[in-house]
């Protein structure tokens, strides 16, 4: 997060996506110690995150959801951790990804979107999705 805010909204984009991408379950925390690239969180600041009240979504290809607002106190310049747990998975092969983002990216089977660290046989790690 570049500025500090009281509350924040995710935004989630199938821009790319020629098939709908149906979320199941969204979080967003603080990752321990304020670090980059880590699979752990401060489990104190775990939110579950809604679109209009609810905990799933479905983003049609080519489209754009935006949370509901979050109580989520932020300073400047902090690292955020955003949990996203696809129940289906996504079909095909093209996926909306960020290789922009600089930072180490946590994937595995099931849904780990309030556990306090990944530890899964199945989690593997990228540089960047």
């Amino acid at each position: 997060m570049s500025l500090g805010a009281e509350k924040i909204r995710l935004r989630i984009s199938n821009a790319f996506g020629v098939e709908d991408l149906p979320v199941t379950e969204v979080t967003v925390s603080l990752p321990r110690d304020g670090k980059a690239g880590t699979s752990v969180i401060e489990p104190s600041t775990l939110k579950k995150v809604t679109f209009s009240g609810n905990p799933s979504i479905i983003i049609p290809s080519g489209g754009l959801a935006v949370s509901d607002p979050i109580v989520f106190q932020v300073k400047p310049q902090s690292m955020l951790t955003v949990s996203v747990y696809l129940e289906d998975g996504q079909q095909g092969g093209h996926i909306t990804s960020h290789p922009g983002s600089r930072t180490t990216s946590w994937m595995s089977f099931g849904n780990y979107v309030h556990a306090e660290n990944l530890t899964d046989s199945s989690v593997q790690s990228v540089e960047h999705w």
